[in-house]
């Protein structure tokens, strides 16, 4: 069996969509696929869960602001007195 009529097999004949026999192929794949996408999500949920509730939990109040800061001038008072 040659390339060309391997790929004619798994293809359709417009160009678009899975062939029958590509989606039976596929077909033993999905649930374990959609579990790794389900752990995938899970994991980079909790990260970010996680970050976000140590940042809230920090004391910014030993940090500087900009305003205070030698030669920084401050625009967003000057815009509130006009």
């Amino acid at each position: 069996m040659t390339g060309t009529s391997r790929e004619r097999l798994y293809t359709q004949k417009k160009g678009y969509g899975f062939s029958p026999a590509l989606e039976r192929t596929r077909q033993p794949f999905r649930a374990r696929n959609m579990l790794t996408l389900l752990g995938l999500f899970t994991f980079t949920g909790g990260v970010f869960a996680y970050s976000m509730l140590a940042v809230k939990q920090d004391d910014f109040s030993d940090v500087p602001l900009p305003s205070t800061l030698p030669g920084v001038h401050d625009v967003t008072n000057e815009h509130k007195k006009n």
